[in-house]
């Protein structure tokens, strides 16, 4: 998994070349945030981004209440894409020359990377005013290899890879252990509310971005 520092208008606009396999919808959680969500149709089964969808919402309202001393509002949005393995490998490209896909790209619209307990230097709202955090892609191709390298479900590493992209919106990293661990510790504590095994745990859990 990776991030970029700068948030980009990841996905396809409705109205632009090759967007006919995309579906656009927001999806909106029981606390107001929402998830502007591009789905690639052709590659992203229904019933998984279904799932994926109930997961995701409880994941936003958890995690906005976690950083709730950011100031950010409770009815963030987020934009997501769910794309394929060659639209991920030229963002990839594009944004980290890196001629692959990867899993998942974050693109935090605030720089978050300040201090954590409370004075940010991102979107500082009154708690009120929705903000738009940045933009998170999960290429299908490499999430569906993934799983099935590490026999887990597609379903908790899908919502796992949507997990890690919301913190790295939120500032966090993995460029040494200590953060990595600091990382890893919410991913876990956030997942097990959903009822995800730790993905840390006696597996081989590939590199995230």
């Amino acid at each position: 998994m990776a991030h970029d520092t700068h948030a980009t208008d990841t996905a396809p606009e409705p109205d632009s070349p090759g967007c006919d396999d995309i579906f656009y919808s927001d999806w909106v959680s029981a606390a107001g945030a929402t998830i502007e969500a591009s789905i690639n149709t052709k590659i992203w089964p229904d019933p998984l981004v279904a799932g994926f969808q109930q997961a995701a919402l409880t994941m936003l309202d958890d995690i906005l209440s976690e950083f709730a001393n950011t100031k950010v509002s409770t009815k963030a949005s987020v934009s997501l894409w769910l794309c394929d393995d060659a639209q991920m490998r030229q963002l990839n490209q594009q944004h980290r020359q890196i001629d692959k896909p990867t899993n998942v790209l974050s693109f935090p619209a605030y720089d978050m990377a300040g201090d954590m307990s409370g004075d940010m230097a991102g979107p500082q709202t009154d708690g009120d005013v929705p903000a738009l955090l940045g933009d998170i892609v999960i290429a299908a191709e490499t999430v569906m290899r993934e799983a099935d390298d590490m026999q887990m479900p597609v379903a908790d590493h899908l919502i796992h890879l949507f997990v890690h992209g919301m913190l790295h919106l939120f500032g966090h990293d993995h460029i040494d252990d200590e953060l990595a661990e600091t990382m890893e510790t919410l991913e876990v504590k956030f997942l097990a509310n959903i009822g995800v095994p730790n993905p840390y745990q006696d597996t081989q859990t590939g590199a995230l971005g």
